[in-house]
């Protein structure tokens, strides 16, 4: 999960290369674990390893805005 301060959001996995940020709703938090109440399904595939760089919450606005781009195939 990533949070931003005014937002959380996860990866999701399209599958074929391609990914998409999904805003959440967090719940509890404890042991390493993060429940999220809304914004993901059963069978949804959440990125859970990567590694990011960023220098700036505007680096990782513009790096989510790049993934939810619409695709000219769509």
């Amino acid at each position: 999960m990533i949070d931003t301060g005014d937002r959380q959001v996860v990866i999701l996995d399209l599958g074929e290369g391609r990914f998409r940020p999904e805003p959440v709703t967090v719940g509890r938090r404890g042991g390493g674990m993060i429940e999220i109440v809304t914004g993901v399904a059963a069978g949804d595939r959440v990125v859970s390893a990567a590694t990011f760089l960023i220098d700036a919450e505007s680096n990782l606005n513009a790096a989510l805005a790049a993934l939810a781009a619409p695709e000219a195939d769509q």
